[in-house]
């Protein structure tokens, strides 16, 4: 489950990323944000890919969801994603999440 959790993760963020969702993090934050992609995708469950995990997360905690560029199917991705790591997407638009319900 763990790594469903996470692959649903790096697609939502990986949206979100192309619809500028994460434009208002340094270059330093991105780069990290980056560099968990590819660990996580070369890994195969080893302890490196833990701390990508969790780096990764709480580097997307920090998506900003109200870009006009964001649709409705990349929050409702988020918001499963979120879910999946018994976190309420509380920074989802009250329409999204009611959706979403």
């Amino acid at each position: 489950m763990k790594t469903t959790s996470y692959e649903l993760l790096v697609n939502a963020a990986g949206q979100l990323m192309q619809q500028h969702a994460f434009d208002h993090l340094s270059d330093e934050k991105l780069s990290r944000m980056h560099s968990c992609f590819r660990r996580i995708g070369e890994s195969e469950g080893n302890e490196g890919m833990a701390n990508a995990e969790t780096e990764l997360l709480n580097l997307c905690s920090e998506a900003n969801l109200f870009v006009e560029t964001t649709t409705t199917q990349s929050l409702h991705q988020w918001y499963a994603a979120m879910n999946c790591f018994g976190m309420m997407a509380a920074t989802l638009p009250v329409e999204v999440a009611e959706e979403a319900e």
